[in-house]
């Protein structure tokens, strides 16, 4: 089996190691990237070739984890290069946007004749048999936890559950794409909001000089774990606020969708902001 990646962050590149440790030849493509990116691909054990192209046709499974901004995009682009396989959908985007995904990799497999009626004056049908190689993923959790625990829902998930047996933890949510992009939407509601208030209340202690105080009085309520799971969500949400503004983004465009007219998903916009200020 190959995989391919496109987009070698952190998420690919820690789900590459993991399955090239147990035996999948994975692929991807630096060219045009960061330099952070090209260092990265060239201390993991990902092979690196030269066109997205050879990528994508080369591949078992191709993999997305770039950006929200970028998910509809790179899946026009490689739904007019792939004729079988699986794509796999992990950035955080809105179900809307998936399923707009979803139907550029609709392909008919095969043409079916009806078998004909018993009168004549029926007319003989065809019907075309469809297949959909998209399939939406979400990681819960941190993608660096032993094992990654990945959701999928779409009509090849079920395919993926092989993974299991090369280091992922895979559950499968349903053969509908977009269900698992619909509960990571509610979910990044409700983990992103409290990102979003932990670093405010981390930035006020920090302005006062109570930081330690402050977390040893939560921990009496939220847990002797409490600090350590904190500062790290802190520190994620800094160095990945930009994302995380496409992500709120995405977010809000769900909850505008599916919201009664007239309401207001204050909450949800706030933490949408405080991510668009860290400068």
């Amino acid at each position: 089996m190959i995989v391919g990646f496109i987009g070698f962050g952190e998420v690919s590149s820690t789900i590459s190691n993991i399955l090239s440790r147990n035996g999948i030849q994975t692929v991807t493509v630096v060219k045009g990237r960061s330099e952070k990116t090209n260092i990265r691909a060239i201390k993991s054990d990902v092979q690196i070739i030269d066109s997205y192209d050879a990528l994508v046709k080369g591949s078992d499974v191709v993999i997305s984890a770039n950006s929200p901004a970028n998910a509809l995009n790179v899946a026009k682009k490689v739904s007019k290069l792939m004729d079988d396989g699986i794509y796999i959908d992990l950035n955080n985007v809105s179900p809307d946007t998936t399923l707009k995904m979803s139907q550029l990799f609709e392909k008919p497999q095969e043409t079916l004749p009806k078998i004909e009626e018993k009168h004549s004056f029926f007319k003989k049908q065809e019907d075309v048999d469809m297949r959909n190689m998209f399939v939406d993923g979400a990681i819960i959790g941190k993608v660096s936890n032993d094992p990654t625990t990945i959701l999928f829902s779409g009509q090849r998930s079920g395919d993926l559950a092989i993974l299991n047996n090369y280091g992922l933890n895979i559950m499968i949510v349903s053969n509908k794409p977009g269900d698992v992009s619909t509960l990571k939407t509610l979910r990044s509601l409700y983990t992103k909001g409290v990102s979003a208030v932990l670093m405010e209340a981390y930035e006020a202690s920090k302005e006062i000089g109570m930081v330690d105080q402050l977390f040893e009085i939560l921990s009496l309520t939220e847990g002797e774990t409490f600090e350590e799971k904190s500062k790290s969500r802190i520190r994620n949400s800094y160095k990945n606020s930009k994302r995380k503004v496409e992500e709120m983004d995405e977010a809000l465009e769900f909850l505008d969708k599916i919201s009664p007219k007239g309401k207001k998903n204050f909450m949800t916009k706030a933490a949408r902001d405080k991510f668009n200020d860290v400068k």
